[in-house]
């Protein structure tokens, strides 16, 4: 069965590859031309049915104008005004900045544009530095006296599950030829208070090399605790724009922070939409979204990086089934086939780039 899985996942990968390297050349030069920008709440935005022309896109748009349809033989894009969400593929996908309905016509976000829906739609675009996938660093959230979030009544803990789920992962990337590194891999601390366990996690993958690095976790809630299930995916917030909890734009310090992790801020984006896909497809479980973040373990890494929170132990019905090693399985398996459609995506940027 294992090796039917693979062979399923190699072939989607191939057929991903190959539309990939068959638009991406033709749609290089059109999607790296400026698009005329207009100033809206004071934020630069641009008309969304010039942007998505620029990738082939058809644009449909509903109610009046507010929702707008973007779509080609294999996107579809959704957007609708004064929304921060958006659907790409049919994933829920976390705007940067609400949609703005201008003169008829949906806006989206100058940086939305260019940090959320290019590297999506068009990886490798304007010659953005394509990195290496060789060692992977794994982060298992929490640990030593830090158990994470906790189900007491079924006496299951975040520390615990997201280990037993990295060495799982941890195995299944190994079999498919990559180094991987664990910032823990027993019940441990890595610092003597909270601020110094984050950064010598992302010390570990500085010194390790890391090309790739994932922060492993589950989430809960304090009200509605049966009623929220799902997962959800996060990339560090962009310079410039607020992070998906902060809808009320009241961290104007940190949005003006360039943190070292922003440096990967076209990877980071495409490795998330591809990890969160995979994921979605492959656990049915609720979508609940790509998002941003300024977690300090994503500020402080210098390679492209994710944090996953693969479901919610507050709920008792996702809690019994995140707490069978079948389940985590399955959450580890999903998680290294979006690794690999992410690093085949990068394969085809090197190929359309003639090798580099």
């Amino acid at each position: 069965m294992a090796e039917c899985r693979r062979l399923y996942v190699s072939r989607w990968v191939l057929v991903t590859l190959v539309i990939w390297c068959c638009v991406g050349s033709g749609l290089q030069l059109q999607a790296a031309q400026s698009l005329k920008t207009v100033r809206l709440g004071g934020i630069e935005y641009v008309n969304a049915d010039e942007f998505g022309a620029r990738f082939g896109l058809k644009a449909t748009a509903t109610n009046s104008g507010r929702k707008l349809l973007l779509t080609s033989a294999w996107t579809k894009l959704e957007l609708e005004a004064d929304s921060r969400e958006c659907s790409i593929n049919g994933l829920r996908v976390f705007l940067g900045d609400a949609a703005w309905y201008y003169k008829k016509s949906i806006h989206i976000s100058r940086l939305d544009a260019e940090k959320l829906f290019t590297p999506i739609l068009l990886a490798g675009d304007r010659d953005v530095p394509v990195p290496a996938l060789r060692t992977i660093v794994l982060d298992p959230g929490h640990g030593g006296r830090d158990p994470g979030k906790e189900n007491r009544r079924l006496s299951v803990n975040e520390k615990t599950l997201a280990l037993d789920t990295a060495r799982r992962l941890q195995r299944v990337l190994e079999t498919m030829g990559y180094r991987v590194i664990m910032t823990r891999n027993e019940d441990m601390a890595l610092g003597p208070d909270k601020v110094s366990d984050l950064l010598q996690r992302a010390t570990i993958a500085k010194k390790s090399g890391a090309d790739l690095f994932i922060s492993l976790h589950f989430n809960a809630v304090g009200s509605d605790a049966q009623r929220v299930t799902g997962l959800e995916v996060y990339t560090l917030t962009p310079r410039g724009q607020y992070s998906t909890a902060d809808p009320e734009h009241d961290d104007d310090k940190g949005a003006q922070v360039a943190n070292p992790g922003n440096t990967n801020d076209h990877w980071n984006i495409q490795l998330g939409y591809q990890v969160h896909r995979r994921m979605i497809e492959e656990l049915h479980v609720t979508d609940r979204g790509l998002k941003r973040a300024r977690w300090a373990v994503l500020r402080q890494v210098e390679c492209p990086a994710i944090l996953v929170e693969s479901g919610f132990l507050s709920n008792d019905a996702e809690a019994r089934k995140i707490a069978t090693p079948a389940y985590r399985q399955k959450i580890a398996e999903a998680i290294a086939n979006g690794i690999q459609v992410y690093g085949n995506v990068l394969a085809g940027v090197r190929k359309v780039r003639g090798g580099q």
